[in-house]
């Protein structure tokens, strides 16, 4: 992997030799509490991150007036100056500014040296050292005006200090590392600027400066061959450019829930790219939305999408985990936007099949700790009653075997699917049976033990399983004239594109005396893959071919089994770990197949949230005949919430509906139904998240009250705004803070052309009666 280092050429004059003499002194060596340190327990909050909805954790943290000058919390005073750690030497210092210590580069110019510098203030104290900036910054946008000091020396917020120190390139997860634990280098990770073996003095105290405004100036991607450090140009510079230093977010609102001790947020002050239905942003092709900006809230911090805060976010830029973020150094208090998790609008009916797909992650019948709880399970079984309305088929994906990750053999999941089946019923939905076909032990990837697979539920008083001998683990997939030669079985188990990943499953039904085949799907996951921000660059999607491999398979085998009876009904769902837009996805539709989630509602097109963006993993395909009779919907009860709201997984359910009640109509789609317009066909749900609901900035308390429903009411003058000739047409609506928002799309009546048809009539009849009486 390629590091990007580039040499900054400033010269740096030497001040001064000097012979540093000094006896050690006693060093405490007590942790302190922090606020928003990443190291706190995951069973404790960090201080000063608060929710209104919870009960406060801290007890010993307080604010200032202004959130930039917060001393967290406290302290016993020292006057001691700490030395470093070993003694002192005749090693020659420069003293400098501290953006001369950053550099023009991801790297220090000056790694390994001795350095000095005064007049630097400390802006964020936590357990492992702190914090400093200039106090007047060098001027030069270009480099960073702050870096961390590992120190155990005792400052505090608004300490104006002197130090002498070793500059190093190191790593966060190295300084934050447990005792008795070994380091192990990240992976394609960028390193920190950093201090270590300090000698510092205190000098009073200073203002601290001026936080920079982290949107303002934040590019919009990470340019893919770079050649030169540019962070007016390279997000990745942009950051680097700032590492260390006093960032603020304008009171920005959360785009998704809390994961490992993150939020994703956007300032009010972004215009960059259209927001969706929940005033979020989708992952769209050539759009890396950078403007997401990463919070550490510590893992006891409760937030979903479309939550707010009332005031700018003050922090300072740190990296780890192969990622910039901001570390709070004020307390966080969030508001409540109002989003609630929605049940499908589609309702069933006699003559139309309901088909879902849901990644139930890592479910079995294993209810023993860090398994899969009782709690989980009845939430799952009454999202398919109450949210998705009792579908006639359920593709799940990611059931594991009976035991879960108990490591022993066991292969079977029937009893983790009967065991859902038998809860669903249990609490008041339909009687379901349960079909897959086991894995080989430990051959399909997933977590260790668990033998991940897909499997089906259906309701056999609305649909037949072909009665068929069951395929074996290896047995590949066959159609003879046009049926499933076993029933059910894997898709080319043996082709090595699904080596160590699960099988795709197909099971022919009948409904209403007509075949449907359906394929469950769960291609390569994206492990292993470049980090946008990492040290490899450009970043690699190193996993897509293997997907792209796939798609040709399962492709394959809809083309033969449409070759031998082109009247048979496919449906392909399940989590493809690729985009709608993707390659992977354009390969599994070919010409035989029509996404339906591409179809759909582009503020409304998402199942999945990850670093900062709604995106789609989980998608549907359905035969070209049947398309245009087919309706789609994602049901969004999983993916911008936390388990605090109701989650039970990481990924929504999405579901379709197709009428059977007139004859099949052989033929292709049409061109509005093929082309990735960003506009819904009529077939295609209308939102459920409120669609073109506008996302306004919070100001007063009555405004902080408003539910998501008085949101949607807002209204604006919209106009056509073409983003490039590779994305959709977009809706701009004109309102305060000039936000955009995707389309909400649904079938309309033109009233004018009915009534433009009318008056023609009638002035035809009058004219032909005029001619006659003359």
């Amino acid at each position: 992997m390629e590091k990007r280092m580039r040499k900054n050429g400033k010269k740096i004059r030497l001040l001064g030799v000097a012979t540093l003499l000094a006896s050690q002194l006693g060093v405490f060596s007590s942790a302190l509490t922090v606020v928003a340190d990443e190291t706190t327990a995951s069973t404790s909050e960090p201080a000063l991150v608060t929710n209104t909805s919870s009960e406060e954790s801290s007890t010993n943290s307080s604010t200032s007036a202004t959130t930039t000058t917060t001393d967290a919390t406290t302290r016993a005073s020292s006057d001691k100056e700490e030395t470093s750690s070993s003694s002192s030497d005749d090693t020659e210092e420069k003293t400098v500014k501290i953006g001369e210590i950053q550099g023009e580069s991801q790297r220090s110019p000056l790694e390994g040296q001795k350095v000095a510098f005064k007049n630097a203030v400390v802006t964020k104290t936590d357990r492992y050292g702190f914090y400093a900036q200039d106090i007047e910054s060098d001027g030069n946008n270009r480099t960073s005006d702050g870096i961390y000091v590992v120190s155990k020396y005792k400052v505090k917020v608004g300490d104006k200090v002197k130090i002498t120190a070793t500059v190093k390139e190191g790593y966060m997860e190295e300084v934050t590392l447990g005792a008795g634990k070994t380091f192990k280098e990240p992976t394609n990770s960028l390193t920190v600027t950093m201090l270590v073996d300090a000698w510092i003095t205190k000098d009073g105290t200073a203002p601290l400066p001026e936080a920079v405004n982290i949107t303002a100036g934040m590019p919009s991607e990470v340019k893919p061959n770079p050649t030169a450090y540019a962070p007016e140009t390279d997000a990745l510079d942009y950051w680097e450019s700032l590492e260390g230093m006093l960032t603020v977010v304008k009171k920005p609102h959360v785009l998704g829930p809390q994961y490992k001790g993150d939020i994703y947020v956007l300032g009010e002050d972004f215009t960059g790219l259209p927001l969706n239905n929940i005033g979020g942003l989708n992952l769209r092709p050539h759009a890396q939305n950078t403007a997401t900006i990463p919070i550490y809230v510590g893992n006891q911090f409760v937030a979903k999408a479309k939550d707010y805060f009332t005031e700018d976010v003050t922090g300072v830029v740190t990296y780890r985990n192969s990622f910039y973020k901001l570390e709070p150094t004020q307390q966080l208090t969030v508001q409540d936007g109002g989003l609630q998790r929605q049940a499908a609008q589609t309702q069933p009916s006699e003559d139309k099949l309901t088909i879902a797909s849901y990644n139930i992650e890592n479910f079995s019948a294993n209810n023993a700790k860090n398994e899969t709880p009782e709690d989980k399970v009845t939430l799952i079984a009454n999202s398919f009653i109450h949210e998705i309305h009792n579908p006639d088929i359920i593709t799940l994906i990611e059931v594991q075997d009976n035991n879960g990750s108990v490591d022993d053999g066991t292969t079977s999941g029937v009893e983790s699917g009967r065991k859902l089946a038998n809860r669903i019923k249990e609490l008041g939905g339909k009687s379901y049976e349960y079909t897959e076909v086991a894995p080989v032990d430990g051959a399909d990837g997933g977590k260790p033990g668990s033998n991940i697979r897909l499997g089906i539920l259906y309701n056999p008083e609305r649909v037949n399983l072909a009665k068929k001998e069951a395929a074996t683990s290896n047995e590949a997939a066959q159609f003879d004239k046009g049926h499933l030669v076993k029933n059910p079985a894997r898709i080319a188990p043996n082709d090595p594109s699904f080596n160590h990943t699960r099988k795709s499953l197909a099971v022919e039904f009948e409904f209403k005396g007509q075949p449907v085949v359906v394929i469950a799907n769960h291609l390569k996951s994206k492990i292993g893959d470049d980090a946008i921000y990492g040290a490899s660059q450009p970043a690699v999607e190193h996993t897509l071919p293997t997907r792209e491999a796939q798609a040709s398979v399962i492709h394959q085998f809809v083309q033969e089994g449409l070759k031998q009876n082109p009247k048979t009904t496919f449906v392909l769902t399940g989590d493809f770990n690729d985009y709608d837009f993707s390659t992977t996805a354009q390969i599994l539709a070919g010409n035989e197949l029509t996404n339906l989630m591409s179809q759909h509602d582009a503020g409304d097109r998402y199942s999945y949230f990850y670093r900062g963006s709604n995106q789609v993993l989980d998608n549907i395909f359905i035969s070209n005949n049947m398309a245009a009779k087919a309706r789609f919907e994602p049901v969004h009860i999983n993916a911008s919430f936390m388990k605090e709201h109701g989650r039970a997984s990481d990924h929504d359910p999405v579901l379709v509906q197709i009428d059977f009640s007139g004859a099949q109509t052989p033929g292709t789609p049409t061109d509005d139904q093929q082309g990735n317009s960003g506009q819904a066909t009529d077939q295609t749900s209308p939102s459920s998240s409120n669609p073109g609901s506008q996302l306004v900035p919070h100001q007063t308390q009555a405004n902080e009250q408003k539910s998501s429903t008085s949101e949607s009411k807002e209204k604006g003058k919209n106009e056509d705004e073409k983003q490039d000739d590779k994305e959709e047409a977009t809706t701009e609506t004109k309102t305060p803070g000039k936000r955009k928002i995707l389309p909400s799309t649904g079938q309309e009546t033109s009233y004018l052309a009915l009534f433009g048809v009318a008056v023609a009539t009638m002035s035809l009849a009058l004219y032909k009666k005029k001619k006659t009486t003359h």
